[in-house]
């Protein structure tokens, strides 16, 4: 399916606004956060005390973290399970650090304790804002007290990983901080694609209404709509001063199932999750199911990668949909129906258009800062991604920002040879930079014939 976008490109006093096609194959949304707490099972032997001092913490300790925002975290009242960090830490989706991280747990900092985990490593902590309310932190960073009888709360199935795109050097970029979703929007009711973890780098095609999200590509024969949103606090982004605005996908129905009758087979949701046609991302999306919402379980995929729910007929015809495993908790389920599986087809990749481009350099980049009066040359370099070579070809000047233009030569150079299907060409502009303390931008177009092929600017800084 494709949703129609808007980019907006703009520097100071100048907007270039063209409008695109944006692949949105799965589309998603929010719902209030629920308050149901996830399974449980009965608290068994554990010690009353995790000290600190179990492990020695890597010098300096985990202190300089980086800038990943505090949550809000649900103050203990006098008497409640507490626990108290020693150290900088963070708070995990999971007790794991394969989870997503959803924020710091500051040095002195406290949280009221509302479980445990099975090999008692881990605290479950009150986290308002987390998808279900709750977050994981590690027990060799803080010292708790008041947790006897805690429940053992079992642990969430670790997230898939999602491969971002790498970016060429010069590219719009993003570095993961930490472990962090992608998701299908801007927002955390949006559903996870899955997690990309801390240190990888995926190039940038786009950012948010508010800017609190960048868009990032990601390879669309393994998800569909070819891009995902990851929030912009926990990355370290670079060279995105240019990037365009892209709306947010329109939020999806929430699924509310009946709760199952005690003891039958059941899955509940610990992120917002998918509800599908069938047992894999390829098929149609029904709504989206919240965190803490429970549904019966009829069956499961052969692959074990997908549980068949009931869901309200309003739905689906037959009341059945399908969520993947890795985002619910299953209980009782170990004798439900198997349903064989059946992979979904291979992506087809279109036809490229009969005239296109896409720029794979440019130099100088975006916000490069000048000196005044500074003789220098800007170079595009752009690929014809069209089926059709370019022919009788044109390098043409459309416009300047405010200030005047930079381009020193000609509006209009012929490309005499042409350029063929899949070949690159080099767009040379001799330039000077103005006298003026401003930024500057120009906008420049490929012409066949009388077809614009594409569209490429550069915006340059000028020096106090």
């Amino acid at each position: 399916m494709l949703e129609g976008g808007t980019l907006v490109i703009g520097n100071r006093n100048w907007v270039v606004a063209v409008s695109v096609l944006v692949a949105a194959g799965l589309v998603l949304g929010g719902c209030s956060t629920p308050t149901a707490a996830p399974p449980t099972e009965e608290p068994t032997a554990l010690p009353t005390e995790i000290p600190a001092a179990t492990e020695t913490p890597p010098a300096p300790g985990p202190t300089a973290m980086p800038e990943v925002g505090v949550p809000v975290i649900e103050t203990p009242a006098p008497g409640d399970p507490t626990a108290i960090a020693n150290y900088n830490t963070y708070i995990y989706g999971g007790p794991g650090k394969d989870y997503a991280v959803y924020g710091a747990f500051l040095g002195g900092a406290s949280a009221k304790v509302t479980g445990v985990s099975q090999d008692g490593s881990w605290w479950v902590v009150s986290v308002p804002p987390a998808p279900n309310g709750i977050g994981w932190v590690e027990g060799v960073w803080v010292t708790v007290s008041g947790t006897e009888g805690v429940p053992v709360v079992a642990a969430p199935p670790v997230p898939p990983t999602t491969d971002m795109v790498p970016p060429g050097s010069s590219d719009p970029q993003a570095t993961t901080l930490v472990n962090t979703y992608v998701r299908t929007g801007p927002g955390t009711t949006y559903a996870a694609y899955g997690v990309a973890p801390a240190g990888v780098t995926g190039r940038v095609i786009g950012k948010s209404e508010d800017g609190s999200y960048w868009v990032v590509r990601l390879d669309p024969q393994k998800v569909g709509a070819g891009y995902g949103w990851v929030g912009a606090s926990t990355v370290q982004a670079s060279n995105v001063d240019g990037v365009p605005v892209i709306q947010a996908p329109p939020p999806p129905a929430q699924v509310a199932p009946s709760p199952p009758a005690g003891g039958a087979p059941s899955a509940t949701a610990f992120e917002y999750v998918n509800v599908r046609s069938g047992a894999g991302t390829c098929y149609a999306v029904y709504g989206v199911g919240a965190p803490g919402a429970t549904a019966e379980i009829a069956a499961v995929s052969s692959d074990g990668q997908w549980w068949q729910i009931k869901i309200p007929a309003s739905f689906s015809p037959e009341g059945l949909g399908w969520v993947g495993s890795s985002y619910v908790v299953a209980l009782n389920a170990d004798s439900v129906p198997v349903i064989q599986s059946e992979a979904c087809p291979e992506v087809p990749v279109p036809p490229p258009a009969e005239y296109a481009c896409s720029l794979e350099s440019q130099t100088p980049a975006d916000h490069t800062q000048l000196s005044p009066e500074t003789v220098f040359e800007i170079t595009w370099v752009v690929m014809n991604t069209g089926n059709e070579a370019w022919t009788d070809a044109v390098l043409q000047f459309i416009m300047s920002g405010a200030g005047g233009p930079l381009h020193t030569g000609p509006d209009s150079t012929d490309i005499p040879d042409g350029v063929g299907a899949g070949d690159t060409y080099d767009a040379n502009v001799p330039a000077l930079v103005p006298t003026d303390a401003w930024a500057y931008g120009e906008l420049w177009q490929i012409l066949s014939g009388d077809t614009a092929v594409c569209e490429f600017w550069v915006i340059i800084d000028v020096a106090e």
